[in-house]
Protein backbone atom coordinates (compact mmCIF):
# COMPACT_ATOMS: atom_id res chain seq x y z
CA UNK A 1 0.00 0.00 0.00
CA UNK A 2 1.38 3.20 -1.02
CA UNK A 3 1.00 4.93 2.59
CA UNK A 4 3.00 2.21 4.28
CA UNK A 5 6.11 3.15 1.72
CA UNK A 6 5.04 7.22 2.34
CA UNK A 7 5.59 6.85 5.99
CA UNK A 8 8.97 5.91 5.45
CA UNK A 9 10.15 9.00 4.15
CA UNK A 10 11.74 11.19 6.57
CA UNK A 11 9.14 14.18 6.98
CA UNK A 12 12.33 16.81 7.11
CA UNK A 13 12.46 15.49 3.34
CA UNK A 14 8.91 15.90 2.85
CA UNK A 15 9.06 19.59 4.81
CA UNK A 16 11.80 20.79 2.30
CA UNK A 17 9.73 19.11 -0.95
CA UNK A 18 6.76 20.74 -0.02
CA UNK A 19 9.03 24.49 0.04
CA UNK A 20 8.63 24.88 3.94
CA UNK A 21 11.24 27.34 5.34
CA UNK A 22 14.01 25.91 7.07
CA UNK A 23 14.56 27.50 10.55
CA UNK A 24 16.72 27.20 13.36
CA UNK A 25 17.18 24.50 15.65
CA UNK A 26 15.85 22.42 12.82
CA UNK A 27 12.11 24.10 12.31
CA UNK A 28 10.05 24.71 9.34
CA UNK A 29 7.56 27.32 8.51
CA UNK A 30 4.85 28.53 7.85
CA UNK A 31 2.25 25.73 9.19
CA UNK A 32 -0.22 24.94 6.43
CA UNK A 33 -2.69 24.34 8.61
CA UNK A 34 -2.81 28.11 11.06
CA UNK A 35 -0.61 29.63 8.73
CA UNK A 36 1.77 30.87 11.20
CA UNK A 37 5.51 31.79 10.06
CA UNK A 38 7.03 31.69 13.88
CA UNK A 39 6.20 30.05 17.78
CA UNK A 40 5.81 33.77 19.04
CA UNK A 41 6.92 37.18 19.63
CA UNK A 42 9.96 36.19 21.41
CA UNK A 43 10.46 32.69 19.71
CA UNK A 44 11.39 32.93 16.30
CA UNK A 45 11.90 29.48 15.50
CA UNK A 46 9.37 28.26 12.22
CA UNK A 47 6.35 26.67 14.14
CA UNK A 48 6.84 23.24 12.99
CA UNK A 49 8.98 20.97 14.92
CA UNK A 50 9.76 17.76 13.15
CA UNK A 51 10.56 14.28 15.68
CA UNK A 52 14.04 13.17 16.12
CA UNK A 53 12.74 9.80 13.89
CA UNK A 54 11.52 11.90 11.12
CA UNK A 55 8.29 10.20 11.36
CA UNK A 56 5.61 12.91 12.60
CA UNK A 57 6.03 16.91 13.38
CA UNK A 58 4.21 19.50 15.75
CA UNK A 59 3.28 22.68 14.98
CA UNK A 60 3.97 24.30 17.99
CA UNK A 61 1.97 27.50 17.53
CA UNK A 62 -1.66 25.75 16.78
CA UNK A 63 -1.15 22.19 18.23
CA UNK A 64 -1.51 20.45 15.11
CA UNK A 65 0.27 17.15 15.19
CA UNK A 66 0.74 14.32 12.22
CA UNK A 67 3.31 12.46 9.65
CA UNK A 68 4.64 13.29 6.59
CA UNK A 69 1.11 12.41 5.01
CA UNK A 70 -1.01 14.12 6.95
CA UNK A 71 1.77 17.48 6.31
CA UNK A 72 1.25 17.00 2.48
CA UNK A 73 -2.42 17.18 3.05
CA UNK A 74 -2.12 20.27 4.82
CA UNK A 75 0.26 21.67 2.21
CA UNK A 76 -3.02 20.95 -0.52
CA UNK A 77 -6.03 22.01 1.70
CA UNK A 78 -5.10 23.06 5.55
CA UNK A 79 -6.34 19.75 6.91
CA UNK A 80 -5.02 16.42 7.81
CA UNK A 81 -5.16 13.27 5.82
CA UNK A 82 -8.10 11.91 6.90
CA UNK A 83 -9.87 14.83 7.08
CA UNK A 84 -9.30 15.96 3.84
CA UNK A 85 -11.89 15.31 0.47
CA UNK A 86 -11.32 12.43 -1.44
CA UNK A 87 -9.61 14.56 -4.48
CA UNK A 88 -6.92 15.69 -2.39
CA UNK A 89 -6.55 11.96 -1.02
CA UNK A 90 -5.63 10.89 -4.18
CA UNK A 91 -3.38 13.89 -5.07
CA UNK A 92 -1.53 13.03 -1.67
CA UNK A 93 -1.04 9.57 -3.26
CA UNK A 94 -0.04 11.45 -6.18
CA UNK A 95 2.73 13.16 -4.71
CA UNK A 96 4.61 10.60 -3.13
CA UNK A 97 4.06 8.86 -6.07
CA UNK A 98 6.80 11.62 -7.83
CA UNK A 99 4.46 13.03 -10.42
CA UNK A 100 4.31 16.09 -11.20
CA UNK A 101 1.60 17.06 -9.01
CA UNK A 102 4.60 18.25 -6.94
CA UNK A 103 5.02 21.17 -9.06
CA UNK A 104 1.66 21.73 -8.73
CA UNK A 105 1.53 21.92 -4.94
CA UNK A 106 4.76 24.02 -4.81
CA UNK A 107 2.71 26.20 -7.34
CA UNK A 108 -0.19 27.03 -5.42
CA UNK A 109 -0.61 29.46 -2.34
CA UNK A 110 -0.19 28.53 1.58
CA UNK A 111 -3.87 27.14 2.22
CA UNK A 112 -5.76 29.99 4.17
CA UNK A 113 -5.67 28.80 7.79
CA UNK A 114 -8.29 27.31 9.39
CA UNK A 115 -7.88 29.29 12.35
CA UNK A 116 -7.72 33.10 12.73
CA UNK A 117 -4.60 34.27 14.86
CA UNK A 118 -5.36 36.46 17.40
CA UNK A 119 -2.18 37.55 19.45
CA UNK A 120 -0.03 34.65 21.12
CA UNK A 121 -2.73 33.30 23.29
CA UNK A 122 -6.89 32.53 23.50
CA UNK A 123 -8.93 35.30 24.35
CA UNK A 124 -8.86 35.30 27.89
CA UNK A 125 -12.40 35.41 29.03
CA UNK A 126 -13.40 32.42 26.58
CA UNK A 127 -10.24 30.69 28.27
CA UNK A 128 -11.84 31.41 31.70
CA UNK A 129 -15.39 30.60 30.09
CA UNK A 130 -14.16 26.68 28.91
CA UNK A 131 -12.57 26.00 32.85
CA UNK A 132 -14.90 27.21 34.43
CA UNK A 133 -17.73 25.25 32.40
CA UNK A 134 -15.43 22.15 32.80
CA UNK A 135 -16.26 19.59 35.67
CA UNK A 136 -14.60 19.45 39.10
CA UNK A 137 -13.95 15.74 39.93
CA UNK A 138 -16.51 16.02 42.68
CA UNK A 139 -19.25 16.61 40.31
CA UNK A 140 -18.96 13.41 38.40
CA UNK A 141 -20.69 10.26 39.08
CA UNK A 142 -18.87 7.81 40.68
CA UNK A 143 -18.94 5.31 37.44
CA UNK A 144 -17.33 8.18 35.05
CA UNK A 145 -14.65 6.94 33.21
CA UNK A 146 -12.11 9.51 34.32
CA UNK A 147 -11.52 7.55 37.62
CA UNK A 148 -10.90 4.31 36.04
CA UNK A 149 -8.11 6.16 33.98
CA UNK A 150 -6.72 8.48 37.12
CA UNK A 151 -6.89 4.26 39.05
CA UNK A 152 -4.82 2.57 36.96
CA UNK A 153 -1.93 5.63 37.04
CA UNK A 154 -2.49 5.28 40.61
CA UNK A 155 -3.45 8.80 41.54
CA UNK A 156 -4.92 9.35 44.97
CA UNK A 157 -8.31 10.61 44.17
CA UNK A 158 -9.54 12.00 47.12
CA UNK A 159 -6.40 14.25 47.31
CA UNK A 160 -6.37 15.07 43.63
CA UNK A 161 -9.99 16.62 43.95
CA UNK A 162 -8.75 18.88 46.36
CA UNK A 163 -5.92 20.27 44.70
CA UNK A 164 -8.29 21.66 42.31
CA UNK A 165 -5.70 21.58 38.90
CA UNK A 166 -7.55 19.40 36.72
CA UNK A 167 -11.23 19.00 35.41
CA UNK A 168 -13.23 17.29 32.71
CA UNK A 169 -14.36 19.11 29.94
CA UNK A 170 -18.15 20.04 29.39
CA UNK A 171 -20.35 17.58 28.26
CA UNK A 172 -19.50 17.66 24.46
CA UNK A 173 -23.54 18.74 23.29
CA UNK A 174 -24.29 21.06 26.10
CA UNK A 175 -21.54 23.70 25.54
CA UNK A 176 -20.67 25.99 23.21
CA UNK A 177 -17.26 25.24 22.17
CA UNK A 178 -14.89 28.22 21.30
CA UNK A 179 -13.60 27.94 17.34
CA UNK A 180 -9.98 27.28 18.94
CA UNK A 181 -10.89 24.60 20.51
CA UNK A 182 -9.62 21.59 18.26
CA UNK A 183 -12.23 18.91 17.63
CA UNK A 184 -15.29 20.82 19.13
CA UNK A 185 -18.45 18.51 19.92
CA UNK A 186 -16.85 15.42 18.54
CA UNK A 187 -14.00 15.47 21.45
CA UNK A 188 -14.50 12.87 23.87
CA UNK A 189 -14.05 13.51 27.38
CA UNK A 190 -10.81 14.99 28.32
CA UNK A 191 -8.92 15.86 31.13
CA UNK A 192 -8.02 19.74 31.35
CA UNK A 193 -5.11 21.74 33.07
CA UNK A 194 -4.89 25.39 33.04
CA UNK A 195 -1.69 26.62 31.59
CA UNK A 196 0.57 29.83 32.71
CA UNK A 197 3.32 32.18 31.60
CA UNK A 198 6.40 32.54 33.55
CA UNK A 199 4.53 35.59 35.50
CA UNK A 200 1.28 33.51 36.74
CA UNK A 201 -1.08 34.68 34.31
CA UNK A 202 -3.97 32.41 33.06
CA UNK A 203 -3.16 32.06 29.26
CA UNK A 204 -4.45 28.78 27.60
CA UNK A 205 -5.58 24.96 28.76
CA UNK A 206 -3.65 21.90 28.17
CA UNK A 207 -6.02 18.67 27.52
CA UNK A 208 -4.94 15.21 27.66
CA UNK A 209 -7.44 11.96 26.40
CA UNK A 210 -8.99 9.34 29.36
CA UNK A 211 -10.38 7.17 26.01
CA UNK A 212 -9.96 6.04 22.17
CA UNK A 213 -9.56 9.45 20.38
CA UNK A 214 -9.99 8.19 16.95
CA UNK A 215 -7.18 9.07 15.39
CA UNK A 216 -6.99 12.27 17.17
CA UNK A 217 -3.78 13.52 19.60
CA UNK A 218 -3.68 12.50 22.81
CA UNK A 219 -3.02 15.58 24.20
CA UNK A 220 -3.79 18.97 23.01
CA UNK A 221 -3.64 22.73 22.99
CA UNK A 222 -5.72 25.38 21.40
CA UNK A 223 -5.46 25.61 17.82
CA UNK A 224 -3.75 28.60 16.61
CA UNK A 225 -2.03 29.93 19.21
CA UNK A 226 1.23 29.91 21.44
CA UNK A 227 1.99 27.29 23.56
CA UNK A 228 5.65 27.77 23.62
CA UNK A 229 6.99 28.96 26.97
CA UNK A 230 3.61 27.72 29.32
CA UNK A 231 3.67 25.57 32.18
CA UNK A 232 1.28 23.77 34.03
CA UNK A 233 0.85 24.46 37.94
CA UNK A 234 -0.22 23.96 40.74
CA UNK A 235 -1.44 26.66 43.22
CA UNK A 236 1.96 27.20 45.43
CA UNK A 237 4.16 27.64 41.71
CA UNK A 238 1.18 30.55 40.47
CA UNK A 239 2.01 32.52 43.65
CA UNK A 240 5.79 31.82 43.54
CA UNK A 241 5.58 32.83 39.87
CA UNK A 242 3.46 35.85 40.65
CA UNK A 243 5.55 36.73 43.69
CA UNK A 244 2.59 36.25 46.12
CA UNK A 245 4.06 33.91 48.36
CA UNK A 246 8.04 32.40 47.67
CA UNK A 247 8.06 30.58 50.77
CA UNK A 248 8.08 27.04 49.29
CA UNK A 249 9.60 23.96 50.49
CA UNK A 250 11.45 23.61 46.81
CA UNK A 251 10.38 23.70 43.26
CA UNK A 252 10.02 20.99 41.21
CA UNK A 253 10.01 20.49 36.88
CA UNK A 254 7.87 17.65 35.54
CA UNK A 255 6.97 16.49 31.93
CA UNK A 256 3.28 16.04 30.51
CA UNK A 257 -0.42 16.45 31.92
CA UNK A 258 -0.45 13.15 33.78
CA UNK A 259 2.70 13.39 35.62
CA UNK A 260 1.79 17.13 36.52
CA UNK A 261 -1.60 15.58 38.02
CA UNK A 262 0.40 12.68 39.65
CA UNK A 263 3.10 14.67 41.55
CA UNK A 264 0.98 17.80 42.53
CA UNK A 265 -1.32 15.01 43.95
CA UNK A 266 1.11 13.34 45.92
CA UNK A 267 2.63 16.23 47.06
CA UNK A 268 -0.78 17.25 48.85
CA UNK A 269 -0.66 13.96 50.71
CA UNK A 270 2.62 14.35 51.96
CA UNK A 271 1.72 18.20 53.30
CA UNK A 272 4.07 19.56 51.39
CA UNK A 273 4.30 23.25 50.81
CA UNK A 274 6.36 22.56 46.91
CA UNK A 275 5.40 24.40 44.28
CA UNK A 276 4.95 21.82 41.16
CA UNK A 277 5.28 22.76 37.46
CA UNK A 278 4.32 20.77 34.77
CA UNK A 279 5.89 21.47 31.05
CA UNK A 280 5.59 20.12 27.66
CA UNK A 281 8.06 21.04 24.93
CA UNK A 282 8.58 24.64 24.38
CA UNK A 283 7.77 25.42 27.79
CA UNK A 284 11.52 24.58 29.39
CA UNK A 285 12.69 27.21 27.31
CA UNK A 286 11.04 30.11 29.38
CA UNK A 287 12.67 28.63 32.57
CA UNK A 288 15.03 31.32 33.08
CA UNK A 289 12.41 34.05 33.38
CA UNK A 290 10.31 32.63 36.35
CA UNK A 291 10.67 34.33 39.55
CA UNK A 292 12.34 31.24 41.74
CA UNK A 293 12.79 32.33 45.52
CA UNK A 294 16.74 32.76 46.47
CA UNK A 295 17.78 29.63 48.28
CA UNK A 296 14.81 26.93 47.29
CA UNK A 297 15.76 23.78 45.83
CA UNK A 298 15.15 22.78 42.82
CA UNK A 299 14.39 19.20 41.18
CA UNK A 300 14.02 17.54 37.80
CA UNK A 301 11.51 14.92 37.32
CA UNK A 302 10.99 14.90 33.41
CA UNK A 303 10.98 11.05 32.23
CA UNK A 304 14.02 8.90 31.93
CA UNK A 305 14.14 8.79 28.08
CA UNK A 306 15.98 10.92 25.45
CA UNK A 307 13.10 13.61 25.25
CA UNK A 308 13.21 13.73 29.05
CA UNK A 309 16.90 13.93 29.35
CA UNK A 310 16.90 17.13 26.73
CA UNK A 311 14.43 19.14 28.43
CA UNK A 312 16.14 18.45 32.10
CA UNK A 313 19.66 19.63 29.93
CA UNK A 314 17.55 22.78 28.80
CA UNK A 315 16.60 23.23 32.42
CA UNK A 316 20.15 22.79 34.49
CA UNK A 317 21.42 25.13 32.01
CA UNK A 318 19.14 27.59 32.60
CA UNK A 319 19.20 27.03 36.45
CA UNK A 320 22.75 25.58 36.76
CA UNK A 321 23.94 24.74 40.72
CA UNK A 322 20.33 25.79 41.58
CA UNK A 323 19.27 21.95 40.59
CA UNK A 324 19.50 19.85 43.77
CA UNK A 325 19.58 16.67 41.63
CA UNK A 326 17.09 14.37 39.35
CA UNK A 327 14.55 12.20 40.43
CA UNK A 328 15.22 8.52 38.95
CA UNK A 329 10.73 8.53 39.20
CA UNK A 330 8.43 9.63 37.85
CA UNK A 331 6.61 11.06 41.23
CA UNK A 332 7.91 11.79 44.43
CA UNK A 333 8.14 8.29 45.53
CA UNK A 334 12.12 8.13 46.96
CA UNK A 335 11.89 11.63 47.31
CA UNK A 336 9.29 12.87 50.20
CA UNK A 337 10.77 10.11 52.32
CA UNK A 338 13.63 13.27 52.25
CA UNK A 339 11.36 15.79 51.87
CA UNK A 340 12.69 18.67 49.76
Amino acid sequence: MWMNEAEKVPVQAVAQKLGLTPGKSGSFGPCPCCGSVVRGSTDKRGPIGIRRDQKGWKCHKCGMVGSGIDLVAARLCGLKFKDADSQTKDKVNAWFQGSDVREDVLSKPMPKPTVKLDGDFPPREEVMGLWKSSHTLNRLEENHEVFEFLKLRKVHLASLSQTGVVRVTPDRNQYRWPKWWPGGRSMKWRLIVPAFDSKGQFRSIHARAIGETNNAPKTLWPSGFQASGLFMPNRFAVKMMRKEDQDIDGLIFVEGITDFIKVSTEAHREGLKLAVLGGTSGSFSSVSKLSIPSGVKVYIGTDPDAKGDSYATTIQTQLGSRVAYRLPLRSLEGATGGRP
